[in-house]
Order: C-alpha cells, then sequence, then structure tokens
C-alpha cells in the first residue's frame, strides 16, 4: 500500500491508494465521468483520519477533487520512459 501526503490549504491529507481503486477510476473514466471518478477513488483511499477535511475542501470548491486527484496520481502512479525499438 502507498501511503501518500499532500498538504492542501495548510491542512495535510493522507491517502492509502490501492490497485483496486486505481483501476476502478480509470474505469469510471474511461466511461466518461472524470468528476465521479476523482471523487470516488479520493474518497475511498483517503485515511480515516483526514476524510473530514477532505470533504471540508471539495464542498468549498467543486473543482477541487479532480485537482487532488491529480496529485495522487502523479505520485501513486509516475510516468513512465516508453520507447519502441525498430
Amino acid at each position: 500500500m502507498s501511503k501518500i501526503v499532500l498538504t492542501v490549504n495548510n491542512t495535510d491529507i493522507e491517502f492509502n491508494p490501492t490497485p483496486a481503486e486505481y483501476d476502478e477510476a480509470q474505469n469510471t473514466i474511461l466511461q466518461g465521468d472524470a468528476s465521479s471518478a476523482a471523487h470516488n477513488f479520493l474518497m475511498s483511499c483517503v485515511s480515516s483520519d483526514s476524510k473530514d477535511a477532505l470533504r471540508d475542501i471539495t464542498t468549498d470548491n467543486a473543482g477541487a477533487a479532480t485537482q487532488i486527484y491529480g496529485a495522487v496520481i502523479k505520485e501513486y502512479a509516475p510516468k513512465l520512459s516508453i520507447s519502441v525499438k525498430k
């Protein structure tokens, strides 16, 4: 399990994403519902101690879930350097 701590508006929020949660979010995005994917992913992998803080931040700012999701995914699944040899 990966532990990712983000500081959002001076509040530390801890996430513990799993491969299953990541896959579910990616599948939801492929179905065209990125906003729900971001929200559901974050709420499923946020630590219990950080859940209220995350809920407050996402309630006050409609775009917050998508921004936070992007930051968590960037840490959880960093880009790989891939090239094709011919």
